[in-house]
């Protein structure tokens, strides 16, 4: 496996869309540390004010900015960037399929599992980069913020970002394996995150609420939701179900992805 992962460095490196995105996703961290050292700076006062006069909600917020909490504060927001590896998947996989460049490796004695378990790999390699990425990310907002930085009150919550990642990206995999044109599994991958699953949660939460936590894509958001804010988050399961949810889930998408790939026409 190592092996193969060392060839698919190699197709990847010098791809401009996977180098494009990628500095996208690094850029994209940095605007959301920029914009909670501002948010930090500019509302602080009032902060502690509301500390103040609304106890409660008040120290609420501050907590947001707590050791305890500012992984799950970092996490929750940098999670909001995964549409772009999940194109970065999307496209490698693409990529490939319209280069015949998977035939090439069945020609030089892959089998088919081992392609598609090999971009897997890949895809768990990229989980854990973003995860590393999210360390780094904690580490500035505490340096910005004065905030004590402790790797290991951070452990939980960063094993959740790997399986939240990996949620996402599987999930666009399975995308690109069902449709294979990139610009159509891009499209379905945005419109359901961003609009469909949303208009999903409502509906289920007006008929069977807490249902609605369990969608492909939200039992993975759920897994870290935004710290101290209980109140947005009604009917919310515990975090057990949840990560059954979305281990049955995963399990789920490679289940898929690997037996369209293995009978389905080259």
């Amino acid at each position: 496996m190592f092996k193969n992962l060392q060839i698919e460095w190699m197709k990847i490196k010098n791809y401009r869309v996977f180098q494009v995105f990628s500095l996208l996703y690094m850029v994209g961290i940095v605007v959301i540390i920029y914009i909670f050292y501002k948010i930090y700076m500019d509302v602080m006062a009032e902060l502690m004010h509301m500390a103040t006069s609304k106890k409660g909600e008040g120290q609420d917020i501050l907590r947001l900015f707590s050791t305890d909490s500012i992984w799950n504060t970092v996490c929750f927001w940098t999670s909001m960037l995964l549409y772009l590896p999940g194109m970065i998947i999307i496209s490698l996989f693409i990529n490939e399929v319209n280069f015949k460049t998977h035939r090439q490796n069945i020609i030089d004695g892959w089998k088919r599992e081992t392609f598609i378990y090999t971009k897997i790999g890949l895809i768990i390699c990229m989980s854990i980069a973003v995860t590393l990425m999210n360390v780094v990310a904690t580490f500035v907002m505490c340096q910005i913020t004065n905030i004590e930085f402790s790797l290991i009150s951070g452990l939980d919550t960063l094993g959740l970002c790997f399986l939240q990642t990996f949620i996402y990206l599987m999930f666009a995999l399975l995308l690109a394996t069902f449709f294979r044109r990139s610009g159509v599994a891009i499209i379905i991958f945005f419109i359901y995150g961003l609009i469909l699953e949303s208009l999903l949660m409502w509906l289920f939460s007006k008929i069977y609420p807490g249902v609605q936590y369990f969608l492909p894509l939200e039992v993975a958001d759920a897994l870290i939701p935004f710290p101290q804010m209980k109140h947005f988050y009604a009917d919310l399961p515990g975090q057990t179900p949840l990560l059954i949810g979305a281990i049955a889930f995963l399990a789920l998408y490679i289940f898929l992805t690997v037996r369209k790939y293995k009978f389905d026409d080259l």
